[in-house]
């Protein structure tokens, strides 16, 4: 007996299998932050060297649902933000991300003063929480 799946099911399953999305046992220590680790990968900082360095990019769940839902809330409006994450040989992890408040229209986002002084105060907001996390990239929408 065949099971019928919404449209939104069919969705879900053909982005599942088209981009080789695997499921991880939350044990998976991936996305666990280690600061020693981290400090030492970059003070070897091996991407100075070779622009190539990196070959992979890991994003944690979070970090993609939190992408997508603000990059369809502004609709017509392009947004911008900034990844966390970590450096693990030649893959950059992200672990989570957030929104920047900036300016969009439809070509294009502008980051301000203000944005660059709320990034500022969010990062040291994340740091006193225990959240050590360097920031790993930025992302933008082209609606």
């Amino acid at each position: 007996m065949d099971v019928e799946m919404s449209p939104e099911q069919m969705a879900l399953q053909r982005f599942l299998l088209e981009n080789s999305v695997e499921e991880l046992s939350p044990e998976d220590a991936v996305y666990k932050y280690d600061s020693e680790a981290e400090k030492a990968a970059r003070e070897l900082a091996p991407w100075e060297k070779d622009p190539h360095h990196f070959k992979h990019v890991r994003i944690s769940a979070l970090a993609l649902l939190k992408m997508v839902m603000h990059a369809r809330s502004g609709r017509s409006m392009e947004v911008m933000g900034v990844m966390q994450g970590k450096i693990e040989g030649d893959t950059i992890i992200v672990m989570d991300s957030f929104a920047l408040p900036v300016e969009g229209c439809e070509t294009r986002v502008n980051a301000s003063e203000q944005a660059y002084a709320w990034m500022v105060g969010y990062s040291s907001t994340l740091e006193k929480v225990g959240r050590l996390e360097n920031q790993v990239g930025w992302y933008h929408s082209h609606p």
